[in-house]
């Protein structure tokens, strides 16, 4: 018996599924090792449209399995189809968490795909028991589809084809010992993605503890937390770093992934493998909800290469009532933020627009407060109406007054098997206490504050305005109100932001589906769509950077005023140490550049010692000059995520999501710097 298994990306822009394909490892290895079959069951697994394709032109499956998600659920339905005109015989099936949680949502859902013939519901993010559950059915009735519909199959839904009635299974245990899982590393399913650029994933800890009302993990059955063993993990990484890249990045799938005691043993390996091997570089996660100290150290295990994800999502007390959730206390998280910029560690904070009962001055009044904290930088994501969250339900809508509006999921459109794909998603635009406006003014701000504001990218210059009575929050709120002052290629990008966020929302996914294919060339090309945020902040901190630079020391100027002579000149500093050891497009080009930078300043000796005192404390007795370089390393990675990603704005955003802003930092030659005091 031949099985596909398919968690398909789109690729066609750039790669939007970064990571390899986890989940439906796991449920190849699970089916291979407990189905019960008198011939072998051949399970592949795949991440790229193209391979699928090649493979059903090839050998047509019996078996073809999907996982569905809010950008790749419209792709597995155009390889349903294709694999139904290979082998009209074939078995399909989708899983995956893009589920509605209520009975007549799900009814109507599941009707609208015809070529799917078993929704395989497992608990939220687990299938391998009800995949295993709907194959050994496939086996005992002798692999033939007619045999499937007689009952119902616990871990399955489905409608009957010959009655129309939907048949609904029995809800199956989840694992408790993920070991139960074979590996899929160790079984050789993951060798061929190693040399693809994609990202190594790995899963600790399935579950989440926290019932957050706009997350599809806030499901009850989810809220008990199983792991792996440490000699499975252990055993996971060993095979990873010894084929891996190791410029290439490590992500953990967990929800809270450090909140737990297991998890330092866990940080104590990966510490080993960066003392020994170099890697991983960096790693990508979700860090826990709470439990600061524990994060703490994990981190600090982790060697700085772990950025702590600080999700409070808002600050508002209403919100985290209507969304059931509970924040540590804001002097708690200063605490936390404190010890982990003294460790020289990141961290980040994350807001949602439109939550329920936020208005812009509470939303805004929070990132300024998140900003206070420490954090290196401030996320504020778009609500989404997820399928399988329980803010997406009809009550919830209802209850607080969402507007809604659709929009192509970012870069996540193709043609593929004939036909284009379009990816859509629901985002909440409008609440009963935030306006249509309100959402535009918090978008504007949010680009600004993501392409100054980014993992201290600018932070010597914040901290000059610190230092001289200024927020962060003031500086970046003084942009957006003299942003028509700013150089013309700036206020071209922020129009072009803006003009897209209003030009990409549409009342329907039948509308925005049909606007997206009219532009389809524009889409692919990246003129249009992707991610706004991420596209734009790309072209200001990497297309137009020296316009940036320029208004980022007018705003800090015109805040410090004239009279401030000696601040003026040390920004003066700053901004020439930026123009000189900041990496931009065109990367190939700039890489080989090592400019030299003069400056009567020790800008660089100031933030070594934490920006203790003053620049001012930091003056050489005369100019001097500093000679930059490139890492060998960073030019090695940068060269290596631009020929997988792309150079464009687009490929940028993927790739800079598991690099620090450090790294895109020339050298300066230490046998050319000195404090100012020697």
């Amino acid at each position: 018996m031949r099985i596909y298994l398919a968690d398909l990306g789109h690729n066609l822009v750039t790669a939007t599924s970064d990571t390899y394909p986890l989940g439906v490892g796991n449920l190849a290895t699970y089916a291979k090792a407990y189905a019960k079959s008198k011939t072998p069951v051949e399970a592949q697994i795949f991440r790229d449209p193209q391979e699928l394709k090649a493979a059903i032109d090839a050998a047509a499956p019996d078996v073809i399995g999907f996982s569905s998600y809010s950008w790749n659920h419209h792709l597995a339905l155009s390889f349903a189809d294709y694999a139904k005109l290979a082998n009209p015989n074939a078995l399909t099936l989708m899983g995956g968490p893009n589920f509605p949680l209520t009975e007549d949502e799900q009814d109507s859902w599941i009707r609208t795909m015809p070529q799917i013939d078993m929704h395989v519901r497992g608990p939220t993010y687990e299938g391998e028991r009800a995949l295993l559950s709907t194959l050994q059915r496939f086996i005992d009735v002798g692999t033939r589809r007619e045999g499937m519909w007689d009952e119902a199959i616990d871990g399955a839904l489905f409608v009957h084809p010959q009655t129309g009635e939907i048949l609904r299974g029995g809800e199956l245990p989840r694992i408790r010992d993920l070991d139960e899982i074979p590996s899929p590393y160790l079984a050789g399913l993951m060798d061929k993605f190693f040399d693809t650029g994609l990202f190594a994933l790995m899963q600790l800890a399935r579950g989440c503890p926290f019932t957050c009302a706009f997350c599809n993990s806030a499901v009850k059955s989810n809220s008990k937390v199983f792991r792996h063993s440490f000699e499975r993990t252990k055993a996971d990484l060993d095979y990873i770093v010894a084929r891996i890249n190791h410029a290439s990045p490590l992500c953990f799938a967990d929800d809270n992934f450090g909140m737990y005691v297991q998890d330092e043993e866990v940080a104590d390996y990966l510490g080993h493998l960066m003392e020994k091997y170099d890697w991983p570089k960096y790693i990508r996660t979700t860090t826990g909800k709470n439990r600061g100290d524990r994060i703490i150290k994990v981190m600090r295990k982790a060697k700085g290469r772990l950025p702590m994800t600080s999700s409070v999502q808002s600050l508002n007390p209403t919100v985290l009532k209507n969304i059931k959730r509970d924040n540590i206390s804001l002097d708690t998280y200063a605490e936390v933020q404190q010890e982990l910029h003294s460790k020289g560690m990141q961290s980040y904070g994350e807001l949602i627009l439109c939550m329920p009962g936020e208005t812009k001055e509470s939303f805004m009044d929070a990132v300024d407060k998140l900003i206070e904290t420490g954090v290196s930088r401030v996320a504020a994501h778009q609500l989404m109406l997820l399928h399988g969250a329980p803010l997406a339900n009809p009550e919830s809508r209802e209850e607080f007054g969402f507007k809604t509006r659709h929009r192509v999921v970012a870069r996540c459109l193709g043609k593929y098997t004939g036909d284009t794909v379009v990816e859509t998603e629901e985002m909440v635009v409008e609440s009963e206490h935030f306006s249509f406006q309100d959402y535009l003014d918090t978008r504007v701000f949010h680009l600004l504050l993501t392409i100054f504001y980014y993992e201290d990218n600018f932070d010597e210059a914040f901290r000059l305005a610190k230092a001289n009575g200024i927020r962060p929050f003031q500086v970046v709120k003084y942009m957006q109100e003299i942003l028509d002052e700013a150089p013309q290629e700036l206020r071209d990008a922020v129009s072009g932001y803006l003009e897209e966020n209003q030009a990409e929302l549409f009342e329907t996914r039948a509308d925005c589906a049909a606007w997206a294919k009219e532009n389809y060339d524009d889409l692919i090309s990246g003129e249009l769509g992707g991610n706004l945020l991420s596209k734009y902040s790309m072209i200001g901190r990497f297309i137009v950077l020296n316009e940036a630079l320029g208004f980022l020391k007018r705003a800090i100027s015109d805040l410090l005023g004239p009279d401030n002579q000696n601040a003026q000149a040390m920004l003066e500093s700053i901004i020439g140490y930026y123009d000189a050891v900041m990496l931009h497009v065109p990367f190939a080009e700039n890489l080989e550049r090592e400019p030299v930078w003069t400056s009567q300043f020790d800008v660089e000796g100031w933030r070594a010692d934490g920006y203790s005192g003053s620049l001012s404390d930091y003056r050489f007795d005369a100019p001097r000059d500093f000679q930059t370089q490139v890492d060998t390393r960073i030019k090695s990675t940068l060269l290596s995520r631009i020929e997988t990603f792309g150079e464009h704005a687009s490929g940028l955003g993927r790739f800079t999501r598991t690099m620090f802003a450090n790294d895109f930092r020339r050298k300066l030659d230490s046998t050319s710097q000195s404090h100012a005091a020697e």
